[in-house]
């Protein structure tokens, strides 16, 4: 595209540039003027005027979108992959706590199966206990020898 197009196209549309650029990040803004004064200085080397023109339009309105930025406090417009960073990260953290919350449920559904199986075990143990010594009291032998192993010959 001719320069001479450009600049009729920058004049043109500039109140749409601008506000697209008060959108912008003051670092991005920052950087926008960088590159157009080293792209200034090179011009003005090669003597190439209508570049310089279209050069020093696009540092107005850059600037005039730092200035309404600043009077009217607009906010910067996050760019598609700060969006899609800030969306990665809360995905991170759901995922996060999700697992941290199956980590709990299942350290207390372990606990309460070895707390149940130990209470169990534990009830056994009393039970066989209590019958020994129902067998004791009654007179039963708790011997577990057998008659025929008691034999002498």
């Amino acid at each position: 595209m001719s320069t001479e197009i450009q600049i009729r196209q920058a004049l043109e549309h500039a109140e749409e540039y601008i506000a697209q650029m008060t959108t912008f990040s003051d670092k991005k803004l920052e950087k926008h003027l960088d590159i157009i004064h080293k792209q200034s200085v090179i011009a003005e080397k090669e003597k190439m005027t209508s570049s310089l023109e279209l050069l020093r339009i696009w540092r107005s309105q850059v600037i005039e979108a730092r200035i309404r930025k600043a009077i009217n406090n607009i906010a910067d417009v996050p760019s598609e992959m700060e969006l899609a960073i800030a969306d990665m990260e809360f995905f991170e953290e759901k995922v996060e706590q999700r697992q941290e919350i199956l980590k709990e449920a299942s350290s207390t559904v372990i606990a309460n199966e070895v707390k149940q199986s130990q209470e169990e075990e534990e009830t056994k143990s009393q039970e066989k206990l209590s019958e020994a010594k129902s067998r004791q009291l009654s007179g039963e032998k708790t011997s577990t020898d057998k008659p025929e192993q008691l034999s002498l010959f």
